[in-house]
């Protein structure tokens, strides 16, 4: 069944900017393919259709909601923009940037996709996680649902090659409740990030990409080698300086659009603008 829906004319959604294929092709999120003139998408356990014609959503699959939340269409974009364009290192980025919105996945998806991202690249991660996901994933039209945790047998990962992620996706599976997890939303910021860190491969930066791109916590910024090169040239004068001091400079500017800033700096400087 087909289900579209036109951005403007939705009054409980702001979808002033919105680009669907830079925000897939962010770096937030691994399961999706192109195909035909839109994306297969898969997000947990639903597979899913979708294009992009001007302000026209086209879906197959799933519903009008799920993508809502999907795409981070219900947060308000227009305070974010205005926001962004206060500062003048960003401010120059909107115009190809600003339809960029940071996603609300599958937290449990999520999870597994940034334990296997640790010092690897997009091509190796999307490997990884659509080889879990066909090793013990339920067959959806479409594509493999994002198996569940539970107790897998022994080595039955091995053949996926995660190296020495392996252990650590495997203590995952068989620790994690997804109704914790998904639960964490609820948390402070402190709390949700210090629980997410107690988790077997999880450190602060895999921390912070969950509570960004799965939980909803627009404050998050997680910092890797390439928001660490952009935001010291641009906010310390180059000079050196811990993750936690380039996070916390971010925050103290953008407040909860601190991941959306991330995004955007971070696609920019993938992009050789930055």
């Amino acid at each position: 069944m087909l289900e579209s829906f036109r951005l403007q004319r939705a009054p409980s959604i702001d979808l002033q900017r919105f680009d669907l294929s830079l925000t897939l092709r962010s770096g937030q999120f691994f399961r999706y393919r192109p195909e035909g003139e839109g994306f297969r998408v898969v997000d947990g356990w639903r597979a899913f259709q979708i294009r992009q014609s001007g302000h026209a959503i086209h879906l197959s699959g799933t519903t009008r909601a799920h993508a809502i939340q999907l795409f981070g269409l219900d947060t308000d974009h227009t305070a974010a923009l205005a926001a962004l364009a206060d500062d003048p290192r960003i401010a120059p980025l909107l115009p190809d940037y600003g339809g960029m919105r940071v996603m609300r996945q599958d937290p449990w998806q999520c999870l597994i996709s940034f334990v296997c991202s640790a010092m690897s690249n997009v091509k190796r991660i999307q490997g990884n996680v659509e080889g879990i996901a066909s090793a013990f994933g339920a067959d959806l039209a479409g594509g493999r649902a994002f198996p569940s945790p539970r107790r897998l047998p022994q080595g039955a990962l091995r053949p996926i090659r995660l190296g020495w992620r392996e252990k650590y996706v495997e203590e995952l599976f068989a620790t994690v409740k997804e109704p914790w997890l998904g639960g964490l939303a609820l948390k402070s910021f402190d709390e949700a990030r210090a629980a997410l860190m107690e988790l077997p491969g999880v450190g602060v930066k895999v921390a912070e990409c969950v509570m960004a791109f799965s939980l909803g916590f627009g404050e998050a910024c997680p910092v890797d080698v390439w928001i660490r090169r952009i935001v010291r040239r641009l906010y310390f004068g180059g000079r050196k300086t811990t993750d936690r001091a380039l996070a916390a400079r971010l925050r103290n500017r953008f407040g909860p659009h601190t991941a959306l800033a991330q995004q955007i700096l971070f696609a920019a400087g993938r992009d050789g603008r930055l």
